[in-house]
């Protein structure tokens, strides 16, 4: 479902479609034949999908990266900014599929990649449930491209999401309501 709230185009991801999504990208990943050792989940968006995607590639090692760039919806941050990393040894000589959302700018895959360069993974591959056009970084693999900018509230940050358009003036409980 896609509305208009106090100007900023927002569609609304249901919980059915988020699943079919991330199972989408994992088959992808896995027809591609390439196998990670590890997932790394970008925390907080994409802890959902690598979980999911784990399951499709039956890879249990799963650990998380927090990296905030977003504040308030279509308002950004000067700059992606970890503040839960991995220890290099986790990493260290071993094939990396980093998990996130969604790629708006492309910002945050890149700072993970070089660290993860820094760290001396053996190989980093991304995946991403949408890729916006707006991205600069072009992920390996991704379930769906979003041409026309568009805010994407996934079923997992609905309160977030709720807070951080209430903190604006904007009600969206009705349209939250409908697909969760």
């Amino acid at each position: 479902m896609e509305v208009e709230v106090g100007g900023v185009r927002v569609r609304f991801i249901s919980w059915p479609e988020a699943i079919e999504l991330s199972e989408r990208l994992g088959r992808q990943i896995l027809d591609s034949g390439f196998k990670p050792e590890i997932i790394l989940a970008v925390s907080r968006g994409g802890l959902v999908p690598a979980r999911i995607i784990s399951d499709v590639l039956d890879v249990d090692n799963i650990v998380a990266m927090a990296v905030k760039y977003w504040a308030v919806a279509e308002r950004r941050a000067e700059r992606p900014i970890i503040y839960h990393g991995v220890e290099p040894s986790v990493v260290g000589g071993r094939k990396v599929l980093v998990v996130d959302e969604v790629a708006d700018t492309g910002a945050t895959l890149k700072l993970i990649i070089d660290l993860l360069n820094v760290m001396g993974a053996a190989e980093v591959k991304t995946a991403v449930l949408h890729l916006k056009s707006t991205s600069r970084f072009m992920p390996d693999y991704y379930a769906e491209t979003i041409t026309e900018w568009v805010w994407v509230s996934y079923p997992w940050s609905r309160w977030e999401d709720y807070r951080e358009f209430k903190r604006r003036g904007y009600d969206i409980s009705k349209y939250i309501d409908k697909i969760c």
